[in-house]
């Protein structure tokens, strides 16, 4: 048996809903109206079984995702001690450079970087202002209800969200 798509579905109860009366006999109209509305409600549910399906999926893969940030997280830090705790050992040797069957460890001098200690002390000659330029939004809406044109603004079309409870 093939399967009927909900918008299949909807849209012969739509249609059936605008034939006229002298075409149909109300009862059987009534009753198609029914069943139409029955197999709609049967393929909600079965919606609604398929989305919970997947907001389950997408929670214990996100969980998931988080453990293994987590994860990651933890190794990286590992390797960064490992890393700082090779250096000093180097450093406190005088060893610039160690050679192994599996590879070299060496070090080398970084570039000379600026520290700020104090933002505030630092004269406004070497301080450089960011521009960021927002809209708001709430207020254009507030106008646009109101009658008011604003250029390059327009409200968008009436929608509906889906609810799944």
């Amino acid at each position: 048996m093939e399967s009927i798509s909900l918008y299949e579905l909807t849209t012969d109860l739509v249609e059936l809903m605008d034939v006229e009366d002298a075409e149909m006999n109300e009862e059987v109209k009534s009753q198609i109206v029914e069943q139409i509305e029955n197999m709609i409600e049967d393929k909600s549910e079965n919606i609604i079984a398929v989305v919970r399906n997947y907001e389950a999926t997408i929670s214990a893969i996100k969980e998931e995702e988080k453990r293994l940030a987590e994860n990651r997280k933890a190794k990286e830090n590992k390797l960064s001690r490992l890393k700082e705790y090779t250096r000093e050992c180097l450093e406190r040797t005088g060893k610039m450079k160690v050679e192994t069957n599996l590879g070299t460890v060496s070090l080398r001098k970084k570039p000379v970087s600026v520290v700020v200690e104090d933002e505030a002390l630092i004269p406004a000659l070497y301080k450089t202002t960011k521009e960021v330029v927002s809209i708001d939004k709430v207020t254009i809406k507030d106008f646009l209800k109101k009658g008011m044109e604003i250029e390059g603004c327009r409200l968008s079309d009436e929608a509906y969200s889906l609810t799944i409870k």
